[in-house]
């Protein structure tokens, strides 16, 4: 599979915090590397996670500490539900931000429901990653791990069709195949 190209266009989002750098949150993290250099990748998990993601290239600031958040344009929560649940509680404490947060462990429609406390200048759109490999950890991270592969976006509560679009867009540019899929009915709308 090929992994997403470096890009001289600006990125979709130039600063993108990730929760969780395990295999995903760090695939994800590399495929943003790969592909907009140019972007600030932030990572937030254990320090031992982050010491290897900074030796992988795969973060240029990193924290146990999500005050590392307060810019970031895009939150990815790549940890367990019972995780993304409790820093989706933190966020408005930290995120100085409009922010659109997406989390890459959740079923399609089910976890919507988690963007209802969340405060408004937040978007949510819930992810699910159509990939085998779910569990492993940062040494497993590879930037084309999503490339071909489809990542259902189920948005919860957005601001605007432009921030579905943006998603999608951040998507596919990962290499991977965007799927808008609607809360209520868990069925595709076309992209």
């Amino acid at each position: 599979m090929a992994s997403p190209e470096a890009s001289e266009s600006q990125p979709i989002f130039d600063r993108i915090g990730i929760v969780g750098i395990r295999l995903i949150g760090g695939s994800v993290a590399l495929a943003v590397r790969q592909r907009w250099p140019a972007c600030l990748v932030i990572g937030v998990d254990d320090k031992g996670v982050l010491e290897v993601a900074q030796r992988m290239h795969a973060v240029d600031v990193s924290a146990d500490d999500l005050a590392m958040l307060s810019d970031a344009q895009l939150i990815v929560l790549a940890g367990s539900i019972q995780d993304n649940f409790g820093v989706l509680k933190l966020l408005d404490e930290y995120v100085n931000e409009t922010a659109l947060i997406t989390d890459v462990t959740s079923s399609p429609g089910i976890d919507v429901s988690l963007a209802a406390g969340i405060p408004h200048r937040f978007s949510y759109i819930s992810g699910k990653l159509s990939v085998n490999e779910v569990n492993g950890g940062i040494v497993q991270a590879r930037a084309d791990l999503f490339s071909g592969r489809e990542w259902f976006l189920t948005p919860g509560r957005v601001n605007s069709n432009e921030i579905v679009d943006k998603m999608s867009q951040f998507v596919s540019e990962l290499g991977a195949i965007p799927k808008i899929v609607d809360s209520l009915t868990n069925k595709n709308k076309k992209v």
